[in-house]
């Protein structure tokens, strides 16, 4: 096999992945500071839960 055919076995991966990933970032892209504020308290308050400081 060849370096192109080798390449051509992940394409429906690489779509795949591509497609999720326009798909988060379409997610994030909608996110007021509303929410991030939320979502920020919502790490937070997993990690109190676990007693692990969440790494920045």
């Amino acid at each position: 096999m060849n370096k192109e055919q080798e390449n051509a076995k992940c394409d429906p991966c690489e779509r795949k992945f591509e497609e999720n990933v326009h798909e988060l970032v379409n997610e994030v892209e909608g996110y007021t500071d509303k929410d991030r504020r939320n979502k920020e308290k919502e790490v937070e308050d997993a990690f109190a839960a676990s007693k692990t400081e969440p790494k920045r």
